[in-house]
């Protein structure tokens, strides 16, 4: 039994590839058996067995190939896309939280500069409450609760 890869044949690969769809369905139409799953472990279980077993064993030339660029293509995806989509999406959840902290601070800005106006209306008003009238009209107000 061989292990490992395969000896390529042009000859049979050519062949697999240029064998028509036409020829297949007429095949099927003939021999009801033709193309089924598992027909291959009624007709003849020892050659299924063999096969199963060559085709566990060994690999062709073409996945050996394309299982060297599945490896590159395995390093760039953890290595160098793989950050980077998680970076957006991080970036992404987080904008959420930079907007809100950016309207915050803009409300914030706002409302200082209303107190700020504010103080510089009541600095610049020209009768500010004395605090005796202020006094004054506290007693007067509990002098009236006593009469009642």
């Amino acid at each position: 039994m061989k292990v490992g890869l395969r000896k390529p044949s042009l000859k049979k690969s050519f062949k697999a590839r240029t064998t028509g769809k036409y020829k297949r369905k007429l095949k099927r139409l003939t021999n009801p058996f033709y193309g089924k799953k598992g027909m291959g472990w009624i007709r003849n279980p020892k050659k299924a067995l063999y096969n199963k077993i060559y085709h566990k064993t060994t690999f062709s030339a073409k996945s050996a190939i394309k299982g060297t660029s599945n490896l590159i293509f395995a390093l760039f995806y953890y290595c160098g896309w793989l950050p980077v989509k998680w970076m957006f999406i991080l970036l992404m959840v987080m904008t959420k939280y930079i907007i809100l902290g950016t309207v915050w601070l803009f409300v914030a800005m706002i409302n200082g500069i209303v107190s700020l106006i504010e103080m510089i209306i009541n600095a610049r008003r020209e009768d500010p409450p004395d605090e005796d009238m202020i006094e004054g009209q506290a007693e007067t107000c509990i002098e009236q609760k006593e009469e009642v």
